[in-house]
């Protein structure tokens, strides 16, 4: 995630794009991971991972949350519209960030694709999460199926030009589309050595699945 700028490019229109280009997936998804959430933690200390413009956070609605993404221009729009919570930043990657104390959560909405490196990324994560705490991620994961093949399609060669028109930035688009690994379920959950699965399932439409996995010790 280090093409950082390419989200500042993006900040501002990046709400009203996403839901256009997702036709309001991303949206529904987000309902469902953090009712998933809540069956198992309904409140504490959150680590929102790539926070964007501070929607995860949002929904979660924790009692304390710290959001983490590099973005100076999306964190201002998460600062608005979070302003009545108690909700600090951390301007910094997955790989190098420092969090003041540890935390009950670790929520990553469709971030972990973008860290720059998975294992490092979320072995720094851990060292922030309490014992007994929760690591969830929904992420679009890699499959043979028709469906998440033609996603891809629709990802490299429709979205930029939507995404273009709404934000003027055909090229940022383009950019942000190379971005993107394609990773699978296995390579996410092999990194959480240590965790405990608690949900596994592939959403609807699958070509993205949600993990719960809870930190022993």
């Amino acid at each position: 995630m280090k093409n950082v700028e390419i989200y500042e490019k993006l900040a501002k229109k990046y709400d009203t794009a996403t839901k256009v280009v997702s036709f309001g997936i991303e949206e529904f998804w987000r309902k469902i991971f953090v009712k998933e959430i809540k069956k198992y933690i309904s409140n504490g200390t959150l680590l929102d991972v790539a926070s964007a413009t501070g929607d995860m956070a949002k929904a979660m609605d924790f009692e304390k949350m710290y959001l983490l993404d590099p973005s100076i221009e999306m964190n201002k729009i998460a600062k608005e519209k979070l302003q009545n919570k108690n909700v600090k930043f951390i301007e910094d990657f997955a790989e190098s960030a420092k969090v003041p104390e540890q935390v009950d959560i670790i929520t990553a909405f469709m971030a972990v694709r973008n860290f720059d490196n998975l294992s490092e990324g979320i072995k720094n994560l851990d060292k922030y999460l309490k014992n007994g705490g929760y690591f969830a991620i929904v992420e679009l994961t890699k499959s043979d199926s028709i469906l998440f093949k033609l996603s891809m399609f629709y990802m490299s060669k429709i979205v930029p030009i939507i995404g273009g028109i709404i934000t003027g930035e055909y090229q940022t688009y383009k950019k942000f589309d190379k971005m993107i690994k394609n990773i699978t379920d296995d390579e996410i959950i092999n990194q959480l050595d240590g965790y405990e699965i608690i949900k596994h399932k592939r959403l609807f439409p699958p070509i993205a699945s949600i993990i719960i996995a809870r930190k022993n010790g």
